[in-house]
């Protein structure tokens, strides 16, 4: 018992040393992660695919320094929205997210689907976005896989 109050005192600290700024993004991908979630589960892709935009990869005007800050950010919160999040947040869903997030704040980025065909013969998804030179989910291993389909 003793391990468990320690250990969420730890998670409680940390969180009051987040700056207020990142905080509000924080909860604001958390609750937007939330709805995905939820949307992904319960509608039909047609209509999800509404909030994703144009079927198409045109690249990317470059963005301000303030622009990428802002697209860090947002990467930053999604990852502690995933770390912290008692459901799982797949890589679909935290993509959704850092979509609706950019949009909200004006921004473009480019929502990527792509394929791995594994040794045993079945496919892997992986979803990832980028904006400009930022890649703000599923960087970590975006690289294997043949790009399938993307929206601008």
């Amino acid at each position: 018992m003793v391990g468990f109050i320690s250990l969420w005192g730890r998670k409680i600290k940390s969180f009051f040393a987040i700056p207020a700024g990142v905080k509000a993004l924080l909860f604001e991908a958390y609750f937007t992660a939330l709805y995905v979630k939820l949307a992904l589960l319960f509608f039909p892709f047609a209509r999800v695919a509404k909030w994703l935009g144009a079927p198409q990869a045109d690249p990317l005007d470059e963005i301000s320094p303030l622009g990428v800050a802002q697209a860090k950010k947002i990467m930053f919160a999604l990852k502690l929205c995933e770390r912290y999040t008692p459901w799982h947040l797949e890589c679909y869903t935290l993509s959704v997210t850092g979509k609706i997030l950019l949009n909200r704040r004006k921004q473009k980025g480019i929502l990527y689907f792509g394929f791995l065909k594994e040794p045993n013969g079945k496919l892997k998804g992986h979803a990832w976005l980028k904006t400009n030179s930022v890649i703000v989910t599923g960087g970590e291993v975006h690289a294997a896989y043949q790009v399938h389909s993307a929206f601008v």
